[in-house]
């Protein structure tokens, strides 16, 4: 696996990259995902993960650094250490989720708005589909789609890339009832 940070800004931000293994077979399509850790997201990655090696496509994680990746205390001394630690813990959490993936991987972080991170990266790789993890529905999702704030609200409504939405107990193409 090799670790790298583009010196090219992205949404004001160097953008974090962590490469995968080599692919055993060449990839034939590219999959972008969007993690942010929380369960509707592992859903839809470990779900991507599934369709990857169907279709031998290469995965694409796009972890967006948030508030919940934030430490406290901005002004604190070791600011820096305590983000870098947590960016780190989120890359291995991550890496647990695809070193079985018989396809090639890669692993991008950075900070920005979610739907535009996810058509940067779909664009630059011309990816097959966008995948995300369900929305979490009640209240504050009905805020957030009236506010304009929606991942999934804001990519349907760009007609760029195809969208698929996995709910938060799907986690398999195999079992569709039942998480595996």
């Amino acid at each position: 696996m090799s670790e790298t940070t583009d010196n090219q800004p992205i949404a004001g931000n160097r953008r974090h990259r962590i490469d995968g293994h080599p692919a055993r077979t060449a990839a034939t399509a590219e999959l972008v995902v969007g993690w942010d850790g929380r369960p509707p997201s592992t859903s839809a990655v470990e779900y991507a993960v599934d369709l990857a090696e169907r279709i031998t496509a290469h995965l694409h994680v796009v972890h967006i650094v948030d508030i919940d990746d934030l430490p406290i205390d901005p002004d604190s001394s070791d600011y820096e250490t305590e983000l870098r630690a947590t960016l780190d813990e989120q890359a291995r959490h991550a890496r647990e989720l695809l070193d079985g993936l018989d396809a090639s991987w890669t692993y991008h972080a950075w900070h920005g708005s979610p739907a535009d991170l996810l058509d940067t990266v779909a664009d630059e790789y011309k990816a097959l589909m966008v995948i995300i993890g369900s929305p979490r529905g009640g209240f504050m999702s009905f805020l957030d789609s009236i506010g304009g704030v929606s991942v999934s609200h804001r990519l349907i409504s760009r007609h760029r890339h195809p969208l698929l939405l996995v709910p938060e107990s799907r986690t398999s193409i195999r079992n569709p009832h039942t998480s595996t």
